[in-house]
């Protein structure tokens, strides 16, 4: 009997690389996501942009194999052959195609620069912040759900690639298909909001820290569960109902942070979340906040290299993505979460704190 020969990194980089062209060259969408304005046909490209700024980038980049730049957010996580790279150039990090450069410019410069971060209020800059987080999520989604219509098989000559790839696209389907609803929602939402200028987003935290954190993040978070654990929602399974989230911004500057939590006005299950938040200390915010991140998203967040040994912590390792973790057997599907155990949480090393800034790390890093 002849041995199933595993496809080498190479091979399912290369198919990769092919998904990317592919989806590059659709005609889905050729205007500009938000003004409208006719990009594809009149022989232009989107805009490249980074959901993240790129100078928060930047501040937390490190030497990583002989590179810089930031490890990608599942980092933590267990790495197969079919896995991205967990590193990447600061230049591509966060990076989505959906706009035109006119509103890249003029829509986000409200809050894309330090002095804007540290001196106005968050308050006239969370709308833009929503702005540009559910353009990215609405990208990336579309991105997943064209890559669960390929027939991969046109794509490659390797079963075992083809018949991954597959598999994971009929486990995403019907998922991504909500998420694209609720994205759009929330996109026409936020979009609604900032050429109004309403106040449609509560600021539940906003802080400036003296030091540099060594996350960069800007993104959604669907949370089911509030802090005391108690169930808030259903975020694991295909509902007519909309998912609520919290919008979490954590900008590293070049010797201070800028950390911001809000939610959509009308969301309340997000302010009954909020309540129990409020009543935790300072510390345990930091601490809440960060396990907000790795518990429900794998993507959309950077780390600093400095920290990749505290990435290896069991605690940080058996939180991370549980709740989209998943495997079925005998026809159910069991969800890790649901082993999930409280200490976990209690003793996550707080990456957010002073303890784990890039100052400290750096320090730690040449006395080595």
């Amino acid at each position: 009997m002849s041995k199933i020969r595993m496809p080498d990194s190479k091979e399912i980089s290369f198919v990769k690389t092919k998904i990317n062209r592919e989806f590059n060259n659709q005609k889905q969408q050729t205007c500009c996501k938000l003004c409208g304005k006719e990009i594809i046909k009149d022989s232009k490209a989107f805009h490249k942009s980074h959901t993240i700024p790129y100078f928060c980038l930047e501040n937390i980049k490190g030497l990583y194999n002989k590179n810089y730049g930031v490890l990608k957010a599942d980092y933590p996580g267990l790495r197969t052959v079919f896995s991205d790279k967990e590193f990447i150039g600061t230049n591509k990090a966060g990076v989505f195609y959906s706009i035109c450069s006119k509103c890249d410019q003029e829509k986000f410069s409200v809050y894309e620069s330090e002095e804007a971060l540290l001196n106005k209020d968050p308050q006239d800059m969370v709308n833009s912040m929503a702005l540009k987080i559910y353009l990215n999520e609405l990208f990336n989604t579309r991105f997943r759900n064209f890559k669960n219509t390929i027939d991969y098989s046109k794509l490659t000559d390797e079963q075992i690639i083809s018949s991954y790839f597959e598999y994971v696209g009929n486990m995403e389907e019907p998922t991504v298909e909500c998420d694209i609803r609720d994205f759009e929602a929330d996109l026409q939402s936020a979009r609604t909001t900032y050429e109004n200028g309403y106040r449609n987003y509560k600021i539940i935290y906003h802080t400036i820290l003296n030091y540099t954190v060594p996350v960069a993040a800007q993104t959604s978070i669907p949370i089911s569960h509030n802090v005391d654990y108690s169930k808030l929602q259903e975020v694991a399974q295909i509902g007519h109902k909309r998912i609520e989230d919290l919008l979490i911004c954590i900008f590293p500057l070049k010797q201070k942070s800028v950390i911001t939590v809000f939610y959509k006005v009308g969301d309340a299950l997000m302010k009954k979340y909020s309540k129990q938040f409020l009543k935790l200390c300072e510390e345990d915010k930091l601490r809440e906040i960060y396990y907000l991140l790795l518990r429900y998203k794998a993507s959309n967040y950077f780390y600093s290299p400095l920290i990749k040994e505290i990435l290896n912590d069991k605690n940080v390792r058996s939180i991370f993505s549980i709740e989209d973790t998943a495997i079925k057997m005998g026809g159910r599907i069991i969800h890790f979460s649901m082993f999930e155990e409280y200490n976990w949480k209690e003793n996550l090393p707080s990456i957010l704190s002073e303890q784990y800034s890039v100052q400290n790390l750096l320090k730690s890093d040449s006395s080595c």
